[in-house]
């Protein structure tokens, strides 16, 4: 296959111009060739073609490539394309000059990120199976060695389905939920459909990988995008995903007890803790900045006033002395106000007032409690929609910056 004329490698990533709303990195392609306004320099198979800025297939017999010439650097290498529109088939992304096959392929509308170790390949090129029909936006190939070896502010993100947003809160929109190269995470789940290996550093673009497989938008992303404008240059945002829908707090058979027995008390706990100290553990001057937290819905009850306060103070207090973070922040993402559930009343006041600025007995310091806005409730009255959490994910940026912690 003819390949275009070979793009030299850019100097360390940085936010390019927008696409539909997104920011298409910079990197090895030059943003024009990035963003496909320019397709000179692609070589295309029949069944792809050029046309309003994004590249299209429709379906055929074999499979079919979209190729561009790019030297790539010696090291880690991402490759960020977004995908939409597709109603069958997968696509995926592979490096040429040697070949190397695409970790993984799918069709799921979504900005997907490739991490590949590059040999210095001399290309890359989109790889759209005989019944792919969906279009391509855009393909950044990012030198990720720079940005990976630095320190990282580091979030967990745990509690149950409002943060993991496993089978809700979709779908996702690669004008929203994009990827930026500062913005990293931990994945707690291996996903062969999005390439996410459990414990490895990924992008952090959605649909976040928690501790089961998830196709909707979590606030944690929502959160990183914002925290990322006021990092300090030098450091970079690590996301660990920590969350489980379903879990609960109080009780001994629990998982975020990190005094629970039994077959799931306090495993849920153990594993936050032992990602955060792995991820602690890739760069010595790395800190955990933060605890995002959105978990209850489980432990409603008429007494949750009094089982829930207690039950949190003691996991917190145990994660802040496990991690060495005697006043780590703990964001506390509150429930769905417009929640009719029996008891929502009572769970949204039991964790208002843990805020440090309730003045209730049970208010802890450095807890802060992030309301939700009514009116983004889903179809099935307890999740919200995708753009709930995207505000949630907001608002709680918002406040962990306004108290000074970043």
């Amino acid at each position: 296959m003819r390949l275009g004329p070979a793009l030299s490698p850019m100097a360390a990533p940085v936010l390019g111009r927008p696409r539909a709303g997104r920011p298409v990195p910079d990197g090895v392609l030059p943003q024009p060739v990035a963003r496909l306004d320019q397709a000179q320099a692609w070589t295309l198979d029949a069944e792809w073609s050029h046309g309003d800025g994004a590249f299209a297939k429709v379906p055929g017999t074999v499979k079919r490539y979209a190729s561009v010439g790019a030297a790539l650097p010696v090291g880690p290498v991402w490759v960020a394309f977004t995908v939409s529109g597709s109603s069958a088939g997968a696509v995926g992304v592979q490096l040429t000059d040697p070949f190397v096959n695409n970790p993984f392929a799918n069709r799921i509308t979504a900005q997907h990120v490739a991490r590949f170790q590059s040999v210095g390949h001399g290309g890359l090129r989109l790889s759209g199976n005989a019944e792919f029909d969906g279009r391509i936006e855009d393909v950044q190939a990012v030198p990720m060695g720079a940005l990976l070896a630095q320190p990282s502010d580091i979030y967990i993100a745990a509690g149950q389905s409002l943060m993991a947003a496993e089978a809700q809160s979709g779908p996702v929109d690669p004008a929203r939920d994009y990827w930026v190269p500062r913005c990293l995470y931990v994945p707690g789940f291996t996903n062969t459909t999005f390439g996410t290996v459990a414990g490895q550093v990924a992008a952090c673009a959605a649909p976040l990988q928690m501790t089961v497989a998830s196709q909707g938008v979590s606030p944690a992303h929502a959160f990183a995008l914002a925290i990322e404008k006021r990092t300090p240059p030098g450091r970079t945002v690590l996301i660990v995903a920590c969350a489980r829908g379903g879990s609960q707090l109080v009780g001994s058979e629990a998982g975020w007890n990190p005094d629970g027995t039994g077959a799931v008390g306090g495993t849920l706990y153990a594993g936050m803790v032992a990602r955060t100290q792995a991820a602690l553990a890739l760069n010595p001057d790395s800190r955990v900045r933060g605890l995002l937290w959105a978990q209850g819905e489980s432990d409603r009850s008429a007494t949750m006033d009094q089982s829930y306060p207690p039950a949190f103070a003691a996991m917190l207090a145990r994660l802040r002395a496990d991690l060495a973070e005697p006043e780590l922040p703990a964001m506390i993402l509150g429930p769905m106000p417009d929640d009719a559930a029996p008891d929502q009343a009572l769970f949204l006041q039991t964790q208002a007032r843990l805020d440090q600025d309730s003045g209730h007995a049970t208010a802890i310091p450095h807890v802060h409690y992030v309301a939700r806005p009514a009116g983004w409730m889903s179809a099935d009255g307890t999740h919200p929609v995708a753009e709930g959490n995207r505000i949630a994910g907001r608002l709680a940026a918002a406040r962990f910056m306004a108290e000074g912690h970043v």
